[in-house]
């Protein structure tokens, strides 16, 4: 009896040893399991981490070298000088048309699971075209709305309602007749009757126009010496060029012959009112060539330019006479003889940019409503219809305007002369502007940006181990 019972406290113990010792393997794995899983996690993070640290560095050597789109490897370590990881940056540089690289960062944690994630990101340059309407003098909005964001160096008057940032480099600035105060007045930066005032923002940053004036001088580098485009010369075309660009994606270059409609107009030129009687629309012209776009296109004229007709791709245009000399400073004229100007397509694909050295000036003889399909930058000057005292044509019903208009001086956007009663004197009774949302990173070509890379957007590609 003591015997049986001795075998079974045998058999129990032996059944309770293994049952320990099965726990004992599971519970030996499932700690090594644990702290594999702890490495692995850590590997993660550190791999991120150093994946990271390769985009900011990409964005800093942008920031310092915009042109270098070199790859490059870089270890880092710790503070005793043993390595942590490496990261391996690659670069896609700005398409034609773009201010926007795409870098693709791969960091790895050297340890013994060597675990790596990549991380792509976009950087884009923002362009003057950033803004919907960018002045660097006062400015005053009337009645209608306004799309996207409105900003001056100076002050801006916002009688209109704004969907997007108003902004102003000044917290006051000094009002005056011209924008109907007086006696001036000291105003706020941004001030007025204008709806949504949540959106106004003054003191902001400024906004150097510097850059257009360097970005002329590339251009005709371009067009000159590197022979991108097409070069039109002053000589033999002593009134300018009329550019008819068409639906199939060619451009008929006419030369300027002859001008009519010498109505006697005016406008203001900062606190000066000036008149003119030149004429501005063409009344004779002859044609000269026929020019085939090629994608993201660039025509350089040295001399005055009237430009109408459909875009059908993507091209920049510009009016300009250097070295600077005031006296020959060039302007761009449009809406000639009823004539306007379209897009082909509203995707993107179609974007025609327009920089007059001076002015951008709409003329006479207009149709009673107008289109304009076109980014305007006058980099001296300003962009506007003068005022006629007379003339059957001097008063037109609407103007529509999809794009961004960017000057220097003092511009009327809505082209539109009121009295002391708000009613339109001259230009167009009614306006319709529409921002074209693809020229936040996306500007004609060649166009001038401004300030460092900012960041666009970033997602993981991969992760795993090596």
């Amino acid at each position: 009896m003591v015997a049986r019972e001795k075998g079974a406290i045998l058999i129990v113990s032996m059944i309770f040893l293994t049952v320990l010792s099965i726990l004992g393997f599971a519970l030996a794995d499932m700690l090594v399991a644990q702290n594999r899983l702890s490495e692995v996690k850590i590997a993660q993070e550190y791999a991120f981490q150093i994946a990271e640290s390769g985009l900011n560095f990409a964005r800093w050597r942008l920031a310092h070298d915009e042109a270098n789109y070199a790859s490059a490897t870089q270890t880092l370590f710790d503070p005793t000088g043993g390595p942590i990881g490496t990261y391996q940056l690659e670069f896609t540089p700005p398409g034609a048309g773009s201010t926007v690289v795409e870098i693709r960062s791969t960091g790895w944690y050297q340890n013994k699971i060597n675990y790596t994630r990549t991380l792509e990101a976009r950087y884009g340059r923002k362009a003057f075209t950033f803004y919907s309407f960018l002045f660097d003098s006062p400015v005053w909005f009337g009645g209608d709305a306004v799309d996207g964001r409105a900003h001056s160096n100076e002050g801006l008057r916002m009688d209109s309602t704004g969907n997007s940032e108003v902004t102003s480099r000044r917290a006051t600035y000094t009002c005056t007749a011209i924008h109907a105060c007086n006696p001036s007045a000291t105003r706020p930066g941004v001030w007025g009757v204008g709806g949504n005032q949540n959106l106004w923002d003054f003191p902001t940053s400024n906004v150097d126009f510097a850059y257009v004036t360097s970005n002329l001088n590339d251009l005709q580098y371009k067009a000159v010496t590197e022979g991108v485009g097409l070069f039109l010369p002053s000589a033999g075309a002593p009134n300018g060029y009329d550019l008819n660009f068409l639906a199939d994606g060619n451009v008929e270059i006419y030369q300027v012959t002859a001008l009519n409609y010498n109505l006697t107009r005016g406008r203001w030129e900062g606190p000066v009112w000036k008149t003119y009687s030149n004429p501005l629309d063409i009344s004779g012209e002859t044609q000269i060539a026929l020019y085939t776009l090629e994608p993201n296109d660039l025509i350089f004229a040295e001399t005055n330019l009237w430009v109408r007709g459909e875009v059908n791709g993507r091209v920049t245009v510009v009016a300009a006479n250097l070295p600077d000399v005031a006296a020959t400073n060039r302007d761009i004229m449009l809406g000639s003889n009823n004539s306007e100007i379209r897009y082909s397509n509203y995707d993107g694909s179609c974007v025609l940019g327009l920089i007059a050295q001076r002015n951008i000036l709409i003329t006479y003889f207009v149709l009673n409503n107008m289109r304009l399909d076109a980014v305007l930058m006058a980099q001296k000057g300003l962009i506007g219809r003068d005022y006629y005292s007379s003339g059957a044509r001097r008063i037109r019903n609407s103007i529509t305007t999809y794009g961004s208009m960017i000057s220097k001086d003092f511009s009327d956007p809505e082209f539109r002369w009121v009295n002391g009663a708000g009613a339109t004197v001259s230009g167009f009774n009614t306006n319709v502007t529409t921002y074209d949302h693809h020229l936040v990173y996306y500007p004609p070509p060649y166009f001038p940006v401004m300030g460092d890379y900012d960041f666009i957007s970033w997602e993981e590609k991969e992760k795993g181990q090596l």
